[in-house]
């Protein structure tokens, strides 16, 4: 790159650059970190698209244009990295203190009790539902597979059940 090229791209640079940072820090509010260095692809494509094919027509048109696909590749950036984060949910794991005798203690106390208000209230479907859920601790995806069903309808089907049960437990109250 010249020492012409050089003072050109650093022109249109500081003309619109406060704009872009505004505007990249707006849209990224999310991912603060992220902002400097969109703003700095910006830059090096300008002093690229100065060096190798002149300026541009329209610089603000240009620039803006470009930075929207920075930008927008930015955010497929993110997103691909948070599907590769993996859940804590998702793991399987067992917590060091914690023992199964708390469990065996109550499922004496209240679990006969507890699983008989259970069928008398709920459905069928609904009662195999929290059997899966609560007693075989399957995971969604586990259940639809048994249910022959997706995984999003199980998880509708659970929302339903947990609203049920909160009505239940107010009634109970009462």
């Amino acid at each position: 790159m010249t020492v012409d090229e050089t003072k050109i791209c650093d022109e249109i640079w500081e003309k619109y650059k406060p704009q872009l940072h505004k505007l990249c820090a707006i849209k990224l509010k999310r991912y603060p970190d992220e902002v400097d260095e969109v703003i700095s692809e910006v830059f090096l494509a300008l002093c690229e698209q100065v060096a190798n094919k002149g300026v541009p027509e329209k610089p603000k048109a240009w620039l803006y244009g470009t930075f929207h696909n920075i930008l927008n590749s930015k955010y497929r950036e993110i997103y691909k990295a948070r599907e590769k984060h993996v859940s804590l949910l998702d793991k399987e794991f067992k917590l060091p203190y914690t023992t199964d005798i708390n469990k065996d203690i109550f499922d004496k106390i209240y679990g006969d009790e507890l699983r008989q208000f259970l069928k008398t209230e709920l459905n069928e479907n609904e009662y195999r539902l929290v059997q899966y859920i609560y007693y075989e601790k399957l995971k969604m995806a586990e259940i639809a597979v048994l249910e022959n069903t997706t995984e999003a309808a199980i998880k509708q089907r659970h929302y339903r059940l947990c609203n049920k049960l909160r009505w239940l437990a107010d009634k109970l109250e009462k």
